[in-house]
């Protein structure tokens, strides 16, 4: 029987383990969107309070 190499599972579709740098890597990117999520909401949030507060001033 022939050796395997990795080109040959490339090839194959077969896809590696995923380490534990890689498993670090992505629970760091997910925490990363998330809380980049979180402070474009709050932004809006608070940037539709401030233009609120301003056309309640201008009327006042």
């Amino acid at each position: 029987m022939q050796k395997l190499t990795i080109k040959d599972l490339e090839n194959a579709g077969v896809q590696r383990k995923e380490t534990a740098l890689d498993k670090t890597t992505r629970a760091a990117r997910e925490i990363m969107d998330d809380e980049s999520e979180t402070r474009r909401r709050k932004t809006e949030r608070l940037r539709r309070a401030r233009l609120q507060y301003q056309v309640q001033e201008g009327k006042g």
